[in-house]
């Protein structure tokens, strides 16, 4: 009796075990970076609600981002389309973000006073930019806008933007055109918008590692949540 008691119990802590393997093992890692006007605890928050049985992580910073994904090699990442291509190409993009029905991103500079003259901007003009590709990324991104490289000043935040112009810190900041609406809304400040020609191919991206899946995660976002388009100022996932 007491032998029988005791396989019964082994037997049963071997199935809580192998039950909780599969779990884990089920479990799908999604890093996110995109910088926006949300802080990444509301962000993270948010995906958490609508992705069940997958472990988030959102950060605010580039190179933590970067550095993070190259050690843990997750399943699943979000993050600007144009960061994926030029520095993680060991992630297949699955899912682009569209606005308009395109999946493309148009830039603008937001001065205050007074346009900006983009053909008047030259070395020693201070530009501001969110750093979304890293010193050097950043640097090769800009130049496109530009008939002459200016002088970025680099921010983690779009909301870091504003002080540049409040205090005459930067002539213009360069910033997608999505985020207009919100620095009319936050400041009193007299703003002007230039339009730049140059269209950027891709939004915002969801890829998978190479020979991975996270299905999960992927029939979330098919679902075109206004939640989860919303934090990423897109209408739909394609």
């Amino acid at each position: 009796m007491v032998i029988t008691f005791f396989i019964r119990k082994h037997v049963l802590i071997l199935f809580f075990l192998c039950l909780l393997t599969t779990n884990l093992l089920a479990q799908e890692n999604l890093y996110v970076f995109y910088p926006t006007i949300s802080n990444p605890e509301i962000i993270k928050d948010l995906l958490e609600k609508h992705v069940k049985s997958t472990d988030v992580l959102v950060f605010g910073k580039h190179d933590d981002f970067i550095t993070r994904v190259k050690a843990d090699q997750p399943d699943a990442i979000i993050t600007k389309t144009v960061l994926i291509y030029d520095q993680l190409g060991d992630y297949e993009v699955l899912l682009n973000g569209q606005r308009n029905g395109k999946a493309e991103t148009r830039y603008v500079i937001l001065s205050i006073s007074k346009p900006l003259n983009i053909e008047s901007i030259n070395s020693s003009t201070v530009i501001g930019i969110v750093n979304f590709l890293g010193r050097t990324g950043i640097e090769s991104f800009s130049k496109q806008f530009f008939p002459t490289a200016p002088r970025l000043k680099r921010v983690s935040k779009v909301g870091d933007l504003l002080p540049l112009l409040s205090l005459n810190i930067a002539a213009g900041i360069l910033i997608e055109d999505v985020f207009v609406d919100y620095f009319k809304t936050t400041s009193q400040l007299n703003f002007f918008v230039t339009p730049l020609p140059v269209l950027i191919n891709g939004t915002v991206g969801f890829a998978v590692k190479k020979e991975r899946k996270a299905d999960k995660v992927v029939n979330i976002l098919k679902k075109n949540d206004k939640e989860i388009c919303d934090l990423f100022h897109i209408q739909q996932w394609k």
